[in-house]
């Protein structure tokens, strides 16, 4: 609901502040005097147009700020805020519009600056204004089937209906999919057949790169391997003064003076180990003497070998490695498209399933539809007459459509204002006060449906005195049970009916001319009530108005 009005610097107003509270709040006050610049100011909040003309003269800025406490029923709205990213703080949404004397314009919802776009989708969730104004959720026809569906208590299996539609578009989208992209996925999947092909047949070994270089750089450099490892030989164990040959003669030395000293014989058994060493040493060089050799047959097959590592790293990975991993995922993804026919079975299968379903649910659905809307024309149609439109007529208008999330039906309301005519659209049946007495009958019997928090009534009652007022009084007060509705008014019936009565007033002084707000109670509301009657304050006006606060209290208590 609508907690606080907060308007600063905009047209006649300077600064007013207003509690609303839950229940019917009325505002009332002598023509001209600025009833209806409250209502532009809230419906700028709410995501209307924003004009520089409506900055107070000698300001450079006006700022409307509203604060409302957040119904715990709307799911649209909350995810609409989740969406934005925007997070109300507890329970409260604060929005804000700003318009400058140049015609800027900037909208803040919990401080977050916000697209005039998303606050008016906003504004549609929490306030209906019923008048010459804009947030009218009940002229769009989507919002129609919504409360009929409330109405009928089929909200649940709407919503059942439409989750059962987006499975199935998912379920059309995969098929679309699979069956759009064939011949190009065909043409990926044949060149993945001839990568795989390509790496399997070249039989790769992890670490086998790395063997083959260095199988390489031991036959190119053959020769002088030979010659290095001839010398060495040499040097250790066949040449002049061959290392082993001088270790034996000093074992032999240390072994006579073992003989003649055992102190000495632990100096030659680290040397004998030496010699062992050396000995093993010296037979491993003479092997690979005798092994190595320039083949060149074998070194063409290396680099061929490494010709073709070179060129699968080229195309498929920095190193074996990379390459046998992608051969990994290019066979996984032939696997998956040689299994498409399975898929694409599996999900036709399910599609014939899912749309069985969601055209028995939508079927049902329509039936409960237009069984509760000939109910919902009769009462609308009463209420419209109550209400002083004797020759009003509402039905709802079916078509049957192809199969939506909404189901298999498209409603609008008709509306027949005056006896003789054609039904026509509700959007396109007359204005001002009878398009909110129109709004009421709906409200009033969509209570229970219709889930946005706010109502707001301007001009409800042009045309409308007597007995009928008293029903359009007896409807808000009704309404008011279920909604916060607040009403702009010159009918004293209407301001008697409500819990909470504003009188809006004009002052002048200093050369400028101001409205204010304030609230009535007791006995300043009696001589409100007065002026609405017959204007003159006497004492039989203010009787009547006594009696009129005294009817409305007693019709709240029932």
């Amino acid at each position: 609901m609508l907690e606080i009005l907060r308007i600063q610097n905009y047209a006649l107003i300077d600064e007013i502040e207003i509690e609303f509270q839950s229940g019917l709040n009325v505002l009332t006050g002598e023509t001209g005097a600025g009833k209806s610049i409250l209502v532009d100011a809230l419906n700028l909040v709410l995501g209307a147009r924003a004009a520089s003309e409506t900055v107070r003269d000698g300001a450079d800025r006006a700022r409307v700020e509203a604060v409302f406490r957040l119904p715990r029923n709307s799911r649209r709205l909350t995810g609409l805020l989740k969406e934005s990213g925007i997070e109300p703080e507890d329970d409260a949404l604060i929005v804000s519009r700003t318009v400058t004397s140049d015609g800027r314009s900037r909208a803040l919802v919990c401080g977050q600056l916000t697209p005039l776009s998303l606050l008016a989708r906003v504004g549609d969730e929490l306030v209906d204004l019923h008048g010459q104004h804009e947030h009218q959720s009940l002229l769009r026809p989507e919002r129609q089937l919504d409360l009929l569906d409330g109405f009928a208590h089929c909200a649940e299996l709407a919503a059942d209906v439409l989750r059962i539609v987006l499975q199935l578009r998912e379920t059309e989208k995969s098929i679309a999919e699979l069956e759009t992209f064939d011949r190009e996925r065909e043409r990926r999947i044949e060149f993945s057949r001839h990568e795989v092909n390509e790496i399997e047949a070249a039989h790769l070994q992890p670490g086998e790169e790395e063997e083959l270089r260095s199988r390489r750089t031991l036959i190119t450099n053959a020769e002088r391997i030979v010659a290095l490892t001839s010398s060495a030989y040499a040097a250790l164990y066949e040449g002049e003064g061959a290392a082993v040959d001088r270790i034996a003669v000093a074992l032999k030395a240390l072994d006579e003076l073992a003989a003649i000293d055992e102190r000495f014989r632990p100096f030659g058994q680290p040397l004998a180990a030496f010699q062992a060493g050396l000995e093993e040493v010296a037979t491993d060089v003479r092997r690979y003497t005798e092994r190595a050799e320039f083949d060149p047959v074998e070194l063409d097959r290396i680099n061929e070998r490494l010709s073709l590592i070179g060129n699968l790293r080229r195309k498929y990975g920095a190193d074996i490695e990379a390459i046998l991993a992608y051969r990994q995922k290019a066979h996984s993804e032939i696997e998956t498209f040689e299994q498409r026919d399975v898929r694409l079975e599996e999900l036709k299968r399910r599609r014939g399933a899912e749309l069985s379903d969601a055209l028995e649910k939508a079927r049902v659905l329509s039936e409960k539809r237009k069984a509760s809307a000939r109910k919902l024309d009769r009462q609308i149609t009463l209420a419209l007459q109550e209400l002083g439109m004797k020759g009003g007529r509402f039905e709802m208008h079916f078509e049957t459509t192809q199969l939506s999330s909404d189901g298999n039906d498209r409603v609008e309301f008709l509306l027949t204002a005056n006896p003789g005519e054609k039904p026509k659209a509700l959007r396109q049946v007359a204005s001002g006060g009878e398009v909110s007495r129109i709004m009421l009958a709906l409200k009033a019997v969509f209570a229970e449906a219709d889930r946005i928090p706010t109502l707001i009534f301007d001009e409800i009652d042009a045309g409308v005195g007597g007995t009928v007022a008293t029903k359009v009084a007896d409807k808000l007060r009704e309404l008011a049970r279920s909604h916060q509705t607040i009403c702009i008014t010159h009918i004293p019936q209407i301001a008697a009916a409500a819990q909470t009565h504003y009188r809006v007033s004009k002052t002048t002084g200093k050369g400028r001319t101001l409205t204010k707000v304030s609230r009535v109670d007791a006995e300043e509301r009696v001589e409100e009530l007065a002026r609405l009657l017959d204007g003159s304050g006497s004492q039989v006006s203010l009787e009547h108005a006594r009696a009129l606060l005294a009817t409305s209290v007693e019709a709240h208590r029932k």
